[in-house]
């Protein structure tokens, strides 16, 4: 991992393991933390402390 990369949804999913679906749902559902948005492009992202706290949460890390 870098510092001060961002993860976009694609990369987050895979290494979660996780189908797009299963993240949406939980999401949907409160289970995980909003991500971040990019404030030009609206697109998801995460940071390598919010990874951390997303596999911890989801038990997939």
């Amino acid at each position: 991992m870098e510092k001060n990369k961002r993860y976009y949804l694609d990369e987050v999913v895979k290494m979660l393991g996780i189908p797009r679906s299963s993240y949406y749902n939980w999401e949907r559902a409160g289970k995980i933390p909003l991500p971040k948005r990019d404030p030009m492009s609206n697109y998801r992202y995460w940071t390598e402390e919010d990874l951390r706290e997303l596999k911890k949460r989801t038990g997939r890390g």
